[in-house]
């Protein structure tokens, strides 16, 4: 959500709090290379210069965004598992990840599959080396990705079906549900 008043942002956390949403709102867009520290600031309703005086840098902003949103993900895998998908609003935040270019080990999706692997080995009593496991953690996250990566396409191109993004969201989760409870994920 673009704010439109720069006024009603004010103080520290409400000028970081801002750019992080507005990053996260334009990575699931595009990959942060292709958004300019303007392009952020206007949608963030901010001064430019903030970016600079609260995080350094336009990457600062992105990186925060980025870690933020891999804590929240591995907060809820370790919990509740990777099944059912998330079909909220909030599985737009996998479009972020699908739109980052990362270099190898410095992938958040790296550091948020091996929290997933160790929480659900611990949680099943498995090892991680276990191999059946470390299959079902893959399934899981391409579907988790994939769907929070390609909800707008998919819903879109089933549009012609007479079915809406609600109903959609619905039968989807109930299916992985399905899936989680014959796998055992």
């Amino acid at each position: 959500m673009t704010n439109t008043s720069r006024s009603s942002i004010r103080g520290p956390e409400a000028v970081q709090r801002s750019l992080i949403d507005a990053a996260l709102q334009l990575m699931s867009l595009r990959s942060p290379r292709q958004i300019s520290g303007r392009e952020l600031a206007k949608t963030a309703g901010v001064n430019y210069g903030l970016i600079h005086h609260y995080f350094g840098s336009k990457d600062a902003v992105f990186a925060a965004a980025v870690t933020e949103s891999t804590e929240a993900m591995a907060r809820r895998w370790e919990v509740a598992g990777l099944l059912p998908l998330n079909t909220t609003d909030e599985a737009a935040t996998y479009r972020t990840f699908s739109k980052l270019e990362l270099d190898g080990n410095d992938s958040p999706v790296t550091d948020l599959l091996h929290r997933i692997v160790a929480g659900q080995a611990e949680a099943q009593g498995r090892k991680t080396t276990d191999k059946d496991l470390l299959a079902e953690v893959a399934l899981c996250a391409a579907l988790q990705f994939g769907w929070g990566a390609f909800e707008p396409e998919i819903s879109n191109g089933l549009a012609a079906y007479d079915i809406d993004l609600h109903e959609l969201r619905h039968r989807v989760s109930n299916l992985s549900m399905r899936l989680a409870n014959e796998s055992g994920a």
